[in-house]
């Protein structure tokens, strides 16, 4: 079964169509999805490296970001991080898997909202499967 993203109708589409349902030239993929964010080129480049799962959460007006499940070996290496403490982990997620904002480092997240990290590395391990679609089933 094909896992639809969690992106905006608007973004879904990977052709653009004019009025006319004529194929936009390749300048199509060059617009913004949405004020200030990535062009649709950067979204399909994105879906293609990670196997079209690329997810999109907003916070705020204006504060959207987009982020990809963390692979195992990546999970791993911040998990042997000595010494780290949750919140540390947290932000290590966000900048392995956030792909927009581009900026979105750790200066970002420690001068910006404290809840975002902590939010967005929870969604994350969510989709990179660390909660199951159901609850254990016995079988008998």
């Amino acid at each position: 079964m094909e896992q639809k993203t969690m992106l905006p109708e608007a973004m879904e589409d990977s052709v653009k169509l004019d009025k006319v349902g004529e194929e936009l030239g390749p300048e199509a993929g060059e617009e913004l999805v949405f004020p200030d964010g990535p062009t649709y080129n950067d979204l399909e480049g994105w879906k293609s490296q990670f196997n079209n799962e690329i997810y999109m959460t907003e916070f705020d007006e204006g504060e959207a970001f987009i982020w990809r499940p963390i692979r195992r070996k990546e999970y791993k290496e911040i998990s042997k991080i000595q010494g780290a403490d949750q919140f540390f982990k947290e932000e290590r997620i966000c900048d392995k898997c956030v792909l927009f904002p581009k900026n979105y480092g750790y200066m970002n997240m420690t001068q910006g909202k404290a809840g975002i990290p902590s939010l967005l590395s929870e969604l994350i391990l969510e989709k990179s499967g660390f909660v199951a679609k159901t609850g254990a089933m016995r079988l008998t």
